[in-house]
């Protein structure tokens, strides 16, 4: 189990993925497919110094039986962040269940969605997501359309 990522070490990341994610979207504009600003991204956290894994599989499972499909997580920082990219004109539900579902199944205490879609990425594209009980989220059955336990922030 991962421990709980400490609010300095979570700030200090959002602080550094966010400057990154505003490069890129400086230097690429909105309206692109995700895979430019995918590549940009990656980019610019390496050179930064900071770690980050790209197209990570997440197994799913049904009923402990391995269903021999896996989702696909953007982006892992640090071992700690995920990070799912759009270019969409605006966030959507189904975009939080997914980020959602990510944390959930990965295990992750935090997200974030970059949206590249939009305008403007630090007034519009920018959305966080904290898993609070994670420990009963992730060891019970809950929806994660109830958002039990979930802190959300822009």
């Amino acid at each position: 189990m991962n421990d709980f990522i400490d609010d300095k070490i979570r700030l200090s990341l959002y602080y550094k993925i966010r400057e990154a994610a505003i490069t890129v979207e400086k230097q690429l504009g909105p309206y692109l497919i995700e895979k430019f600003y995918e590549k940009a991204l990656i980019f610019e956290l390496q050179s930064r110094g900071i770690n980050v894994e790209s197209q990570v599989e997440i197994p799913t499972f049904y009923k402990e039986q391995p269903l021999g499909l896996n989702l696909i997580a953007d982006l892992v920082v640090e071992d700690k962040v995920i990070i799912e990219l759009k270019a969409t004109p605006r966030i959507e539900k189904a975009h939080i269940r997914q980020i959602l579902t990510y944390m959930k199944l990965m295990r992750k205490h935090y997200g974030l969605i970059l949206n590249f879609g939009v305008s403007y990425m630090t007034q519009y594209g920018i959305k966080s997501f904290i898993l609070s009980d994670f420990d009963e989220i992730v060891n019970s059955n809950v929806n994660t359309e109830d958002n039990i336990g979930l802190i959300a922030f822009s």
